[in-house]
């Protein structure tokens, strides 16, 4: 029995990823293993927990995730009853499983000095810490090396997460050396993934701030591209049907670009510069299960804007964790992640 923490440089480098997957593979291996988060910017209403809780923890043999505590300000470390409360909790979760996973807070602050709060709980937890690094280009072991180094001998290894496909093999082969070279494992080197970087159609109307054309249907349908609708040359079926889990933006005045996109089930049509579509479109929208969204702003303008929504991609779907699941056992070594939450 054993207690991993799951700590990273940065938000959004895939702690939750990495905590579901684990948890479904060491479950599915006949492990019974906890979930816990102990720390939260919003305490006790944790999204992540409430996944967690409904989607991946719903077999009542497995110990039900606790509630969050508030995070420390920025700078406080993690010390009196706040500390005594995540021991005693961590320690029960211990005695009823056969591995703990507890997703620990970021390496940093927010304004980039060193946070204590990842030590201070490998400390009253007495857990061992596996940090994942969200790759950049031209990342360096001594940039891997100096975000773990407060971790000291808690730190059993890194996993680099969202690397570039024709980076992969580079990353793996030089940053496995250097880091290797400097003590620290590398068990992991994941490619950045689509089905990841996804969103719900509901999220790209509420990001727009977008209106519902007629009554909206597959609202939570995966969103893996996003495709323009212009004055194209190729015929519909050949330039919309290149991909799947796609949504067209495109005028509302182009009832011509909406239908032939229609042909190729899109997840969603974004209709742009405020104009309602015709009604044979909403007709074969509605035959179809196609949500249609309306907004004010123009294609160019509504299609700029989307690029922040991709950085708002959580990881919040059981699909997603299953997709993670699959890449480590591609690209990382599960038998030695398995055996740090074990053992």
């Amino acid at each position: 029995m054993a207690i991993l923490q799951i700590a990273a440089d940065r938000p959004g480098s895939g702690k939750s990823s990495l905590a579901g997957a684990l948890l479904l593979h060491l479950t599915s291996a006949g492990k019974r293993t906890a979930y816990y988060k102990p720390l939260s910017p919003l305490g006790g209403d944790d999204p992540d927990v409430s996944f967690f809780s409904q989607s991946l923890l719903a077999d009542s043999s497995l110990p039900p995730a606790p509630p969050s505590n508030t995070l420390p300000r920025e700078g406080d470390s993690l010390e009196g009853a706040l500390s005594s409360q995540i021991e005693t909790q961590a320690s029960q979760l211990k005695s009823q499983s056969d591995a703990v996973l507890l997703e620990g807070p970021d390496l940093a602050n927010a304004d980039g000095s060193v946070s204590s709060l990842a030590l201070d709980l490998a400390n009253a937890t007495d857990s061992k810490v596996l940090a994942v690094i969200w790759y950049s280009k031209g990342l360096a072991a001594e940039f891997v090396a100096r975000a773990c180094q407060p971790l000291g001998e808690r730190l059993a290894g890194v996993l680099i997460n969202g690397v570039t496909p024709y980076r992969s093999q580079q990353a793996k082969a030089v940053l496995g050396a250097e880091l290797a070279a400097k003590g620290i494992p590398l068990l992991g080197v994941v490619p950045e993934d689509r089905t990841m970087l996804g969103v719900s159609v509901q999220q790209i109307a509420d990001y727009l701030n977008g209106r519902w054309v007629q009554e909206p249907e597959n609202v939570d349908a995966r969103v893996e591209r996003f495709l323009i609708g212009g004055n194209i040359m190729d015929s519909g079926p050949s330039y919309f049907g290149r991909y799947s889990n796609q949504a067209v933006i495109t005028r509302g005045a182009r009832p011509d670009i909406q239908m032939a996109s229609l042909t190729c089930d899109p997840c969603c049509l974004v209709l742009t510069g405020g104009d309602e579509p015709a009604e044979y479109v909403k007709s074969e929208a509605s035959q179809k299960g196609v949500p249609l969204i309306l907004v004010d702003t123009n294609t160019i303008d509504t299609a700029d804007s989307l690029g922040g929504l991709l950085d708002l991609a959580t990881s919040r779907s059981l699909q997603k964790i299953q997709r993670f699941q699959h890449l480590l056992e591609e690209h990382a070594d599960m038998d030695a992640l398995a055996s740090l939450a074990l053992s």
